[in-house]
This record gives structure tokens, C-alpha cells and sequence, in this order.
């Protein structure tokens, strides 16, 4: 009950003091799925590439994050242009939060060949925010928030992204919510969708024939909350497997493994193990991926998924 009331609290602050919660869903497989977090990734594959991925986070602990994931982006014809699509479902305690958009991402290559090109790409669509107030218990009987809010809202959203892309090279920023739409339709609150910078990038070192290594860094930063930023490598294993470790500041740590089935098809899974306050009320957090590349529209970037 306490930690039922705790989230209860944290979500009605927010609301009502126009404190921005973590609003975008946090993701530990983002170096496979990085369309996730960047829409100038959109066809970056050359190929028809769908990523889907589950995510429960903090488990034991009630209320916590809960996400759905599935997306779908190619490159057109030409390839100097790609298309995605993207539906995320995102819970934290009585708000539920699904966000469906499209994207759209230019290639300028930088070399005769197209192995390195820079994109910038862009991602609109909407969110659904539905808020279950009966699900919550009030000191105040009588709160604006709950009793004079719309438990059903949608708001527009767009993303921006930029990136550098090489066989074995990735570099990108982004930043989400751009128009910081009003999530709240009474005087007493004023929650908005919070505009967030993403920076990611990675190398990948061929150490030997059967051992290559990838470090890795992301960093996420909210304009109104503070920042976190991942720091790791993964390494590839007789082009089968991918072990990863990675440090997540004021958390913890993540490791993951994926297998790489063939050359078109990645599953993977990450447990979060929190080092912070959390420790003491939640046993971890679990998230599994599945990538596939359909070559009906050509032969992906790399036989290999690097990422």
C-alpha cells in the first residue's frame, strides 16, 4: 500500500506543480533497435527492418514502468530516403501512455560508394495519455488534478534527429517532444510533455576473427529533470552471440545477450540491476528484443547486426 500511495504522490506533484515526471520510456537494447530513440535511423538497415521489445522494470514494486515496443522503418527506392512507423505503450502506475507516430529520415552520402552517410530525420504522431484516478487514494479528497482533469487526452508530438552512419560507426542526436504539448486541461496543473536531448554512438573494434567489440554511450538528458547516461561495451562472439555490460549513472548496471540467428534476426534480453535506493524494493528489471530484417528490399547494411 505505501508504495502504491508513493507513486500515487510522485504522479499528482507532477501534475499539479507542472514538475515534469520521466515521461520517455527508457530502453536498454537501444544500440539494436536505435530507431527507438533517433527517427533519422529510418531505413538506415537497407532493408525492412521490424524491432519489437517488452520491457517491466522494477519488479516487485507496484506500479512500476511497464513498456511495449514495436516498430517498422525501410529505406525507399532510391535509398537517399527512408520511412518509419512506430507504437509504443508506456504504464506507470494509473497513467497509461500510448504514443503512435510516423517518420521520415534524408540520406546525404558522404562518399561515392554510400558507405558513410549523414541523416536528419524526423517523427510525428500523437499520444494518448489515460489516467486511471479511481486507482489512486488522495489525502485530499477534494484534489483539482484528479476530479477536474480529463482521464483521456491526446497531444501531438514530434522528434527531430541527426546521424552519422558507417559500417562499423554510429553517432547521433536527438531530442523528443518538441512541442511540449499540455498533458492537463485544468487551472491547477500544468503538465506538459517534456522536451528530452538523446545523444548515442558506438565503434565497433574487430579484435580477431571470432571476437569483436563494441563501446557504447547514451546519454538522456530532460530539459526539466535531471540527466542519465549509460556508458558500456558488448562483444560478439563467433558472429553468434553479443555479451554486453554497461554502467547506468545514478542506477546501476545493465548486461545483455543477444543471439544472432543467420544474418537477418536478433534476440535479446537485458536485466537492469539497480545499485541506488531502489535496491531495497524491487528485484530488477527485465527487457527482451526481437529484431528481423526482411531482405525484400535489398541486403542489410552488414551481414552481421553491429547495430
Amino acid at each position: 500500500m505505501k508504495r502504491c500511495i508513493f507513486i500515487a504522490t510522485v504522479l499528482l506533484t507532477a501534475l499539479s506543480s507542472g514538475v515534469s515526471a520521466q515521461q520517455q520510456p527508457v530502453y536498454s537494447q537501444y544500440i539494436f533497435n536505435l530507431f527507438a530513440v533517433n527517427p533519422a535511423y529510418a531505413g538506415a538497415r537497407d532493408a525492412l527492418s521490424a524491432n519489437a521489445g517488452y520491457r517491466t522494470q522494477w519488479v516487485g514494486f507496484d506500479g512500476a514502468p511497464v513498456t511495449g515496443s514495436f516498430n517498422l522503418h525501410a529505406p525507399l527506392k532510391n535509398k537517399n530516403m527512408g520511412l518509419g512507423l512506430e507504437v509504443v505503450n508506456d504504464a506507470v502506475g494509473a497513467r497509461n501512455a500510448t504514443f503512435a507516430g510516423a517518420a521520415y529520415a534524408y540520406y546525404l552520402r558522404l562518399d561515392e560508394a554510400g558507405t558513410q552517410k549523414i541523416s536528419l530525420g524526423v517523427r510525428a504522431g500523437a499520444v494518448n495519455y489515460r489516467f486511471d484516478w479511481d486507482a489512486l487514494e488522495y489525502q485530499n479528497p477534494g484534489d483539482p488534478v484528479a476530479f477536474s482533469t480529463n482521464g483521456n487526452i491526446w497531444a501531438p508530438n514530434v522528434d527531430f534527429g541527426v546521424m552519422y552512419l558507417a559500417p562499423k560507426t554510429y553517432a547521433g542526436v536527438s531530442v523528443s517532444s518538441l512541442r511540449q504539448s499540455r498533458i492537463t486541461e485544468v487551472a491547477a496543473g500544468d503538465a506538459r510533455l517534456s522536451t528530452a536531448l538523446n545523444v548515442q554512438a558506438g565503434h565497433i573494434f574487430t579484435l580477431s576473427e571470432n571476437l569483436q567489440l563494441k563501446p557504447f554511450t547514451f546519454l538522456r538528458y530532460d530539459l526539466s529533470g535531471p540527466a542519465q547516461f549509460d556508458l558500456g561495451a558488448s562483444a560478439l562472439l563467433m558472429n553468434k552471440v553479443w555479451l554486453g555490460a554497461a554502467y547506468r549513472h545514478d542506477f546501476g548496471a545493465v548486461f545483455s545477450m543477444q543471439l544472432v540467428t543467420g544474418k537477418n534476426l536478433v534476440i535479446g534480453y537485458a536485466y537492469d540491476w539497480a545499485l541506488n535506493n531502489l535496491v531495497a524494493v524491487q528485484s530488477g528489471t527485465h527487457e527482451i528484443f526481437l529484431g528481423i530484417d526482411f531482405t525484400v528490399l535489398g541486403q542489410p547494411r552488414n551481414n552481421v547486426r553491429y547495430y
